[in-house]
């Protein structure tokens, strides 16, 4: 995603919802540039912004070949076997057009008088409790997990099952190695029985989708349906989770910025993008960290010649910080002109199908916060809060926050 640098007047400050300053200057050494990897073994890093779009547009750089030579995939028990983004077109075209259509305009569209709601009513009962109050576990899960469920057609009432298989599946050593592949097949069993019969699956879900596609259309096996929704599934709440959390962070860390947002929540969608292109889902300690890719001939890149089944590193959050691209990267700035020229969603073929569904979802949440809660504020020092470790995505274990419960600001 993003990074970052000053964030108090003066400050020096490494952020934990940042990529470390340290990186940032491996980063800016060369666009494009050879690399040792953990294995012993070498690949070609790439984090310029103009490099990292023309990698992921360009169909000489396979993802499935990277899938297939083990690349990246050791990480998580996640990416044990191939999903919809390990594959290249036309089989990523076939695969990802049923569900493109479930995420399209105007169906994100007509889902925001139903998430509004659905936001309105978790943040009354917040606010009915009063100040303080842990928004991780009252927000920022809670409205990404029923909004998934919902388009999938997934029963809500089995969130807590399917949110503790996606910690484990997206745990690199947090937990035992056994344990998250007993989770996984436990997932991928509970997916195959919701669409066991079509008719059991909501109208107008992804699910029934899917299901009509595999039984009627012969467009899908059983294995690529059930490998589309574990990764629609896990994808679908636990990225959006924890940007709602750290960015909301990284709002609250600068309290000048912030007041300008709480006098006008209307600026809240204009300022979505900077929060995207600034705050960092992944641990980002590893330099050599992205998107895995083998070349299937030779490509010439930003002045260097990739020799073919090259492993190639796409790190769109370096693309994020490119100071080419985006002026004065390493500072957050909610008035920035430049932030919507982020990668944060990727780009090209295997751009996020649920781009516009987390953009909905982030403005939904922080406007609703910005007028039903005066005075918002962290109710620790930010230095002080808690972020989780050995998972895929470094989140936010807590989210402390107080706020003026008479009224007044």
């Amino acid at each position: 995603m993003a990074e970052i640098s000053q964030v108090a007047p003066g400050a020096e400050s490494e952020e934990e919802y940042s990529v470390p300053r340290v990186v940032r200057e491996i980063w800016r050494q060369a666009p494009v540039r050879k690399v040792a990897t953990e294995d012993g073994g070498e690949a070609w890093l790439i984090t310029g912004m103009a490099e990292v779009r023309a990698v992921l547009s360009d169909p000489r750089f396979s993802r499935a070949e990277a899938h297939r030579r083990g690349a990246g995939t050791d990480r998580a028990a996640v990416f044990v076997r191939p999903g919809m983004h390990d594959t290249d077109p036309p089989e990523h075209t076939r695969l990802r057009q049923p569900v493109a259509s479930a995420f399209s305009v105007r169906r994100i569209r007509a889902l925001r008088p139903w998430i509004e709601q659905v936001t309105d009513g978790l943040l009354s009962r917040v606010r009915d409790a009063g100040p303080p109050a842990d928004l991780n576990a009252a927000l920022c899960f809670q409205l990404p997990v029923a909004v998934i469920c919902e388009i999938l057609g997934v029963p809500y009432a089995d969130r807590k099952r399917f949110r503790r298989w996606s910690e484990l599946v997206t745990s690199t050593n947090a937990y035992p190695r056994d344990q998250a592949l007993e989770a996984r097949e436990a997932l991928t069993g509970y997916i195959a029985g919701l669409a066991a019969d079509k008719h059991r699956c909501p109208e107008g879900s992804l699910l029934r989708d899917l299901v009509t596609a595999r039984d009627e259309q012969g467009r899908l096996d059983e294995e690529e349906l059930v490998r589309i929704v574990f990764g629609v599934l896990i994808a679908g709440h636990e990225t959006t989770a924890n940007m709602l959390g750290k960015g909301l962070v990284a709002m609250l860390d600068r309290p000048d910025q912030f007041a300008a947002l709480r006098a006008d929540p209307t600026l809240v969608p204009s300022v979505i993008d900077e929060v995207l292109r600034y705050v960092v889902l992944s641990p980002s300690t590893d330099p050599h960290e992205g998107v895995h890719l083998v070349t299937t001939c030779a490509v010439e890149l930003g002045g260097h010649t990739i020799p073919a089944h090259s492993v190639v590193i796409v790190s769109t959050t370096a693309a994020n910080m490119d100071p080419r691209t985006f002026v004065e990267p390493d500072r957050f700035d909610l008035e920035r002109a430049d932030a919507d020229n982020h990668v944060t969603f990727g780009f090209g073929p295997h751009r996020c199908v649920g781009a516009q569904l987390a953009r909905l979802e982030l403005e939904v949440a922080y406007t609703g916060l910005l007028r039903g809660f005066p005075g918002l504020r962290l109710d620790v020092p930010v230095n002080e809060l808690s972020y989780t470790s050995g998972m895929l995505l470094k989140g936010l274990r807590t989210l402390p926050v107080t706020w003026q419960s008479d009224g007044t600001d």
